[in-house]
């Protein structure tokens, strides 16, 4: 009898359904011979290399909302909720809503309906987007740049993890980002190919409605570029070797080590 492995998303509790874990299974199987192995990872080469535009703070001027708005983050594992409880007081004192630092106090950060780990919305949004600086973005990646902290530990996994990927197979873990052949097992889904220029160069050339400034064309890289630091600090001494790897593979040569 061949045996099951279990697939699961890296660094959350929440589940992939029977028909992700099918559908990455069948995508592993088709592009095995375009995939790297390094260490215990999988790297996806062709879809870490697709092109992306990571101009958040133009995404609310163009979009309805950001990915951090309408919804709810996944959850974190347990490793990393002792770590966010532990600045919580110094991310609610910066708050500065009066009425927001009562709520947090009040009513704590967590969804106790949802998985432990789980991060409670407020106004449909995710809890931590906040006002910070006169502009609107995650409390906790500024509360940790300005106090000097690594905000890799502190920032929920998955929240930092856009555009790409990380998959326990059960044998390995898969090194990918999302694109059209993945989006039907991946965490992100279809939403930011079909809605956000972030993640489409093509429907990006075609809005010539924007200011060319805005979601730049010349500024599309390669998915992996745009977390070196995340994959440096959670793949540690395995990081050379999978950044090696995919700086052979990318013709323009842009990645920066």
């Amino acid at each position: 009898m061949k045996k099951k492995h279990s697939f699961r998303y890296v660094g959350t509790p929440d589940p992939m359904s029977d028909k992700e874990v099918y559908c990455c299974e069948k995508y592993i199987k088709k592009h095995r011979a375009a995939m790297v192995r390094a260490g215990q990872y999988i790297v996806d080469v062709p879809a870490l290399l697709a092109l992306f535009h990571l101009d958040c703070w133009n995404c609310r001027a163009v979009h309805r909302e950001t990915c951090c708005e309408g919804g709810q983050p996944y959850a974190v594992e347990p490793w990393q909720i002792p770590i966010m409880e532990k600045e919580l007081p110094a991310i609610t004192a910066r708050l500065q809503s009066a009425s927001e630092r009562e709520n947090w106090e009040r009513h704590g950060v967590w969804d106790r309906g949802q998985l432990p780990g789980t991060i409670r919305m407020r106004h449909g949004n995710c809890l931590f987007y906040q006002e910070n600086n006169g502009r609107l973005g995650c409390a906790i990646h500024a509360y940790a740049e300005e106090a000097g902290h690594v905000v890799e530990p502190l920032k929920p996994f998955s929240c930092q993890l856009y555009p790409l990927d990380l998959i326990d197979t059960g044998e390995a873990i898969l090194l990918t980002a999302v694109t059209e052949e993945t989006s039907s097992f991946s965490r992100w889904g279809t939403d930011y190919l079909e809605q956000f220029y972030c993640a489409s160069p093509q429907r990006r050339k075609l809005a010539t409605h924007l200011d060319e400034n805005v979601f730049a064309l010349a500024g599309y890289r390669p998915a992996y570029e745009w977390n070196l630091p995340m994959l440096r600090y959670f793949l540690q001494e395995e990081a050379h070797g999978v950044l090696e790897h995919l700086q052979a593979h990318n013709q323009l040569g842009t990645v920066r080590m």
